[in-house]
């Protein structure tokens, strides 16, 4: 082994540490390793930043667009409405949900498809009476499923498509996938409709939760005649330094005052409602000059003009990694933050100090109408329910659809390289105003972008350093014990780890070069191990980690790491299983 692939080892093992402490978000994480190849001279300037040329980046950037712009039509609660209209049996409803999803995920970015498809599917099963974890993975892993199907169905096979553009090779057509998704998808469905409701966990939604325990975490006291807080602001009463109680309003009269101004000034019979613990200030409210409400006063707390909204911190939410004080949550959203679920625990006191993570679902008090203000900021994405969504005309429907029917056509004819492609549809679609430039910048995820790149020139190091050669030469040892299949199964589950502890972008990157090493020593077909590579790192189930869908159901579904990979497992195995026999059909 050569001293670069040696120093590209300890880089990528660095870069492996990184990305599983979750030090820096995954994107900083990948291009920090890239810059370091650089800088050690391992790659040239050109080779490492040759990814973010690469067609196969810009393809999934106009991807994001064309999705916005579908989820703007309003096509897909249409939809969705219509399949859960009248169904009761949570079996067929999951199978009538997943086989939709995953046709709709094989042409549209899988991320804001479970993103619109997320609270429709909530409200159903709340409404019969189903808890929400009952419908929420199998929504996600639908969507990864339809990924599978075509070129365009990820970004994973994009960037597979890509690396093969590199080695000067055709590449894939659009339903080139579909001879192994379809059955995937297919397989992998019926196994999540009836197994789903026996093995997933049967808990509470999140706002149920919180207004079923609201008495844990919601707490009001009355501010005495002969308080000493009286006519002093709410910071002077150091009502904001409390460590575990949070202001959330005060009820003056028939007023209520919501957010509360830190210049509030306090007045006689004032009633703060806080959350969290109120361990912290029970001790002092005699000195404070605080008394408990009483039954009825509590009882009059739940007004109309404002209501609870959960909302979702989406990948790329400019709030991750920014604490909640320096966000001056409050004053920006005129929302007060009730309570946190992150990894199946609910945070409810303390916020100031917590660092907002992808993945972080809030309960939120807000005014009626809060969602309309900010539905789509991208600070968050809302998964309670809409009651107020825009409605659009049928023609822009119709419009939309004609859109996406001529993608696909031109795609089946190929007249026109899928980057030509999705460009074109940008152009059209900003031009006629189906979106503005606005929307359609807010709509791509850089963070997804500089991924794609980043990977790319980690991958270019792999096959360059003679890396990629080593690791082949190490599987190719198993052959005379294992034989052809158990080399591709081999392939198969080190990808299908990967992708769980790093993410599907960086596994593919990292992959490709060694599986097409393999195709070069053993005189096999390099398309055979590209297509594994990307159904293997697409195909992510074990962990909420490995896959941007399930981090987007993991909070309001209430999960933890064990549901995943109980649900997960088997379906990861048939995905397997079914690959490589599809292989085995079509090269072998």
């Amino acid at each position: 082994m050569s001293m670069q692939a040696i120093s590209l080892c300890i880089v990528l093992m660095v870069m492996f540490t990184f990305l599983i402490k979750e030090w820096f978000p995954a994107e900083i994480t990948v291009f920090l390793a890239m810059s370091t190849l650089i800088l050690t001279g391992i790659l040239s300037v050109e080779e490492a930043l040759s990814g973010f040329a690469n067609p196969g980046v810009h393809t999934v950037a106009h991807l994001f667009i064309l999705g916005a712009a579908v989820a703007k039509s309003g096509i897909l609660h249409e939809i969705v409405e219509k399949l859960l209209d009248g169904s009761r049996s949570l079996s067929k409803t999951l199978f009538r949900i997943m086989l939709p999803t995953s046709v709709l995920s094989a042409f549209i970015n899988n991320t804001p498809l479970v993103t619109i498809l997320l609270p429709s599917l909530q409200k159903w099963a709340i409404s019969n009476n189903i808890k929400p974890s009952k419908v929420l993975i199998p929504l996600s892993f639908a969507a990864i499923l339809g990924g599978t199907i075509t070129l365009i169905g990820t970004s994973t096979n994009l960037i597979v498509q890509g690396l093969i553009f590199e080695k000067g090779l055709e590449g894939f057509r659009l339903f080139d996938f579909a001879y192994f998704g379809i059955p995937i998808a297919f397989i992998g469905i019926i196994y999540l409709a009836l197994a789903s409701p026996r093995i997933l966990p049967d808990r509470q939604h999140n706002i149920q939760l919180f207004q079923q325990e609201r008495h844990l975490y919601i707490h009001c006291y009355e501010v005495k005649k002969k308080s000493p807080l009286i006519g002093k602001t709410v910071t002077e009463a150091m009502l904001r330094n409390l460590k575990q109680l949070y202001l959330i309003e005060i009820k003056r009269g028939q007023a209520v005052i919501s957010p509360v101004s830190k210049e509030e000034i306090l007045q006689s019979g004032d009633i703060l409602v806080f959350s969290g613990n109120p361990d912290g200030v029970i001790n002092e409210k005699h000195y404070l000059g605080f008394k408990n409400c009483t039954e009825e006063t509590l009882s009059k707390l739940d007004r109309p003009g404002s209501e609870l909204f959960e909302v979702g911190i989406p990948l790329a939410s400019p709030l991750i990694n920014m604490k909640i004080k320096d966000i001056h949550f409050r004053s920006k959203y005129h929302a007060v933050i009730v309570a946190i679920k992150r990894k199946g625990q609910l945070i409810s006191s303390g916020f100031g100090n917590i660092r907002v993570l992808e993945g972080d679902t809030l309960v939120l008090l807000a005014k009626t109408g809060f969602e309309k203000t900010w539905g789509d900021s991208g600070d968050f994405y809302f998964i309670t329910p809409s009651a107020s969504s825009e409605k659009r005309s049928r023609r822009e429907k119709s419009f939309m659809l004609f859109i996406l029917l001529g993608i696909i056509v031109l795609s089946i004819f190929q007249a026109i390289p899928i980057f030509k492609l999705t460009l074109m549809a940008s152009i059209f679609l900003i031009i006629t105003g189906t979106i503005n430039i606005t929307d359609a910048i807010k709509s791509i995820n850089w963070r997804i972008i500089i991924l794609m790149g980043s990977s790319l020139g980690i991958g270019k190091a792999v096959g360059a350093t003679g890396l990629a050669s080593n690791i082949s030469s190490l599987l190719i040892g198993f052959q005379n014990s294992l034989g052809i299949i158990g080399i591709l199964i081999l392939f198969y589950l080190i990808t299908m780890v990967l992708t769980e502890i790093l993410n599907n972008l960086a596994t593919a990157a990292l992959m490709f070069p060694i599986g097409f090493a393999i195709s070069e020593a053993l005189k096999l077909e390099p398309l055979m191990f590209a297509m594994l590579t990307a159904i293997a790192a697409s195909c992510s189930f074990l962990t909420p980690i490995g896959y941007q869908t399930n981090m987007l159901v993991y909070g309001p579904g209430g999960y933890k790491f064990k549901d995943y990979f109980k649900a997960g497992l088997p379906l990861s195995l048939i995905c397997m299983s079914t690959a490589i026999f599809m292989a085995w059909l079509k090269w072998l």
